[in-house]
């Protein structure tokens, strides 16, 4: 039973990808170097968790 719900919140976090894509990185314009997000579902709404050139942020598709 304890198991069996570890295992249904974990197969919960694999379903994390958002719809769209990413917006393209502007060549030479670096955004901070730190990790905000890691997946999608850390990101609201509609936003995806992308890279900045140096870290990753949530940011509109």
């Amino acid at each position: 039973s304890e198991a069996f719900s570890d295992l249904l919140s974990l197969s919960c976090v694999c379903l994390t990808e958002k719809p769209g894509v990413c917006p393209s990185k502007n060549l030479g314009e670096e955004g901070l170097c730190v990790e905000m997000c890691s997946h999608d579902s850390n990101c609201p709404n509609d936003q995806k968790c992308c890279s900045n050139g140096c870290g990753h942020q949530c940011m509109a598709p």
